[in-house]
């Protein structure tokens, strides 16, 4: 027990001594001590300030959007119905929080059904086109011409009938007025050669050949009166002398007769008709020599017809009463290839023409749109390597390989929507300030950023938002957004230091912060004068920061403002004659 006490008298004792010299040798005595006041001053300089406030902050992404599977626009049946799309994932070269570059491939997609839409538009135009070449050969018999696209149609011209050949109008069935109904109208012949089918049994046809010349002489019945007065018929010839004809065909197959009892060879004559031949009369035909008959064949031949005969039907049918307004030629006239025989013409009959135009036209114009939806989707098939927009990073991922999404023209971006991604090239920094600081902030204001992963690096920024509201302590908080020009290296989540930047100015007044005072609302400096007295001197200051004040007036430069004072310490401070700095007690 004794050892304890004494061990603690000795700490004590040790403390004390310890303490005294420490005391002797920082605080001075009495002698060393001034009572004039004294100061510390600082020049009035010339210099640059810049006036801002420092803050800290996370980094946020910009949502840059959605990035959807491709839309079907414009994709639809022949009929004109939404059709969907089935689209199938195939490859997906992104996963969340990467980072992508524009133009990087994200999802290679598939169209499982396209094909089939493509048959369907592809069958639909084929039906159109048919139903056009239809209606075009239905306008052509209308309008009796032969048509390949209503282009070639002139409705104000109505109904025009022409003669096919050059020859003789042989027999006309219609008159002006009359109504036109589909049928035979008119007979066109050019009679200047006639065709004569023939038959020789098997001996005559060893000794005939095509290409030679036979001789004919052409019979008629002919009506005379009788001693008797009866008017009675007797074969006669129709003019004196012989057609010469040539035989065109001989078929070398022979068949039995019309009576069955033997086999005959049929061939055919053509001969130029001298003006008097017609079909119906009876020809004896003879084998001949040098233009001279020898002698006549077994069979009597029948004139069948002229060798160029075409008969001018109407098969149109229009929606309205066609009436023949004009028939321009007559019986037995002679016409030239192409020669108008009759008009039909009218507003009926034009509208009538317009209508069927317009509507192959109309057709025509659907078939253009089906061209247009096949167009549509072969662009569709280039778009199934979905593309990265922009450069930025992949927020999430909404599909895997092998799902599939169904799309219509319908459909909005979010039910198409494949991934989202954030514009990293402008990104966000959302932070609150004291009531202090936000007096240094301002709407648009310049920041400099500098980002704690990324030393050494800045990064340009904005102040694009600046907000106050009261909390539920009634404490007001200041919100201020700033936007960053984003580029390689910044990823949402990285912590910042900002800058904002309120102002600066250059070659201007500076002074120490310390030396300005408010005094009555007014900002006043001390001035230290050549007789070390101090003067207290109004000032207009401009921007300030934590360590200078830009003086806009009061002030020169060089003057000696006052920073510090021994007239500031407390009754019992004071400032020995060779320290400025540390003050001691007074005893």
């Amino acid at each position: 027990m004794y050892k304890k006490i004494v061990s603690i008298i000795l700490v004590v004792g040790l403390i004390f001594t310890g303490g005294y010299f420490t005391a002797k040798m920082l605080v001075p005595d009495s002698s060393q001590v001034s009572n004039e006041p004294r100061y510390a001053t600082k020049e009035v300089t010339r210099g640059d300030i810049k006036q801002g406030v420092n803050i800290t902050g996370q980094l946020n992404g910009n949502w840059g959007g959605s990035i959807s599977a491709p839309k079907p626009e414009g994709i639809t049946d022949a009929n004109g119905m939404s059709i969907s799309v089935t689209y199938k994932v195939e490859e997906l070269f992104v996963d969340t929080n990467q980072m992508i570059k524009k133009g990087d491939n994200l999802v290679r997609l598939s169209a499982e059904n396209l094909g089939e839409i493509l048959d369907d538009l592809t069958q639909s135009i084929q039906d159109k086109q048919s139903s056009i070449s239809e209606k075009t050969i239905a306008l052509g018999k209308i309008i009796n011409k032969d048509i390949t696209d209503v282009s070639q149609v002139n409705p104000n011209e109505g109904i025009v009938i022409t003669a096919p050949i050059r020859g003789r109008v042989s027999a006309l069935s219609i008159t002006e007025g009359d109504m036109l109904e589909s049928g035979l109208l008119a007979t066109i012949v050019d009679d200047s050669v006639v065709k004569i089918p023939f038959k020789v049994n098997q001996h005559e046809f060893d000794s005939l050949e095509e290409g030679e010349e036979v001789q004919m002489q052409i019979t008629r019945m002919i009506k005379y009166t009788d001693i008797d007065g009866s008017v009675k018929e007797k074969e006669g010839p129709v003019f004196n002398g012989f057609v010469t004809g040539k035989i065109t065909s001989l078929n070398e197959n022979a068949v039995p007769s019309t009576d069955m009892i033997y086999y005959v060879h049929n061939g055919m004559i053509e001969a130029v008709n001298p003006g008097l031949v017609q079909p119906g009369m009876k020809a004896i035909i003879y084998k001949q020599e040098n233009g001279t008959p020898l002698y006549s064949l077994n069979f009597t031949a029948i004139v069948s017809s002229y060798l160029n005969e075409k008969k001018v039907y109407y098969t149109g049918s229009l929606d309205t009463t066609v009436i023949a307004t004009e028939v321009l030629v007559s019986e037995n006239e002679f016409v030239e290839e192409g020669q108008t025989l009759i008009r039909i013409a009218g507003n009926d009959v034009t509208e009538s023409i317009q209508s069927k135009i317009e509507d192959i036209r109309k057709i025509k114009d659907e078939i253009e749109q089906l061209y247009k939806k096949i167009d549509k989707v072969s662009e569709l098939t280039t778009k199934m390597m979905v593309t990265a927009p922009s450069d930025g990073m992949v927020s999430y991922v909404m599909y895997r390989e092998g799902d599939t999404i169904v799309a219509s023209d319908s459909s909005d971006q979010w039910s198409l929507q494949l991934l989202d991604m954030y514009n990293t090239n402008e990104m966000y920094i959302y932070t609150t300030v004291s009531d202090l600081d936000v007096l240094y902030i301002s709407q648009d204001a310049p920041v400099i950023v500098t980002v704690d992963a990324l030393p050494g690096e800045t990064f340009d920024g904005v102040v694009t938002h600046l907000n106050q509201y009261t909390d539920r302590d009634g404490k007001t908080v200041y919100n201020v957004q700033i936007k960053v020009e984003g580029r390689e290296g910044l990823r949402p989540g990285m912590n910042t230091n900002c800058f904002v930047d309120s102002g600066e100015s250059l070659d201007t007044l500076l002074v120490p912060i310390e030396a300005v005072f408010e005094e009555n609302g007014k900002q006043k400096v001390e001035v230290l004068t050549e007789g070390n007295e101090v003067e207290i001197v109004e000032i207009e200051v401009g921007l300030m920061n934590d360590m200078f004040v830009e003086i806009l007036s009061g002030l020169e430069e060089g003057q000696l403002v006052v920073t510090g004072s021994t007239k500031d310490l407390m009754p019992s401070q004071s400032v020995p004659e060779n320290d400025a700095i540390l003050p001691i007690n007074n005893q």
